[in-house]
């Protein structure tokens, strides 16, 4: 009997800070992927919502209006 190598086989072990087993799996990445493709949607996001209190021009909550952003802007 050839002894047991962690190294080539799913085994369990113990995390003694959580109390609990945890399975490792040491050649997972090595497993040809086997998922469906997805293509991406094709759908068109607007540039600005008028619901979002966060858009350039949009009223926040605290009612003050956004500045009219063209870049990242910080709001604070």
């Amino acid at each position: 009997m050839t002894p047991f190598n962690p190294i080539d086989h799913p085994h369990r072990r113990y995390n003694p800070l959580t109390g609990q087993w945890v399975l490792v799996s040491p050649h997972r990445a090595k497993r040809p992927w086997q998922g469906a493709q997805e293509t991406p949607s094709q759908q068109m996001l607007p540039a600005h919502d008028p619901d979002c209190f966060l858009c350039a021009g949009n009223t926040r909550v605290t009612g003050d209006k956004n500045p009219d952003y063209k870049r990242d802007l910080c709001l604070y």
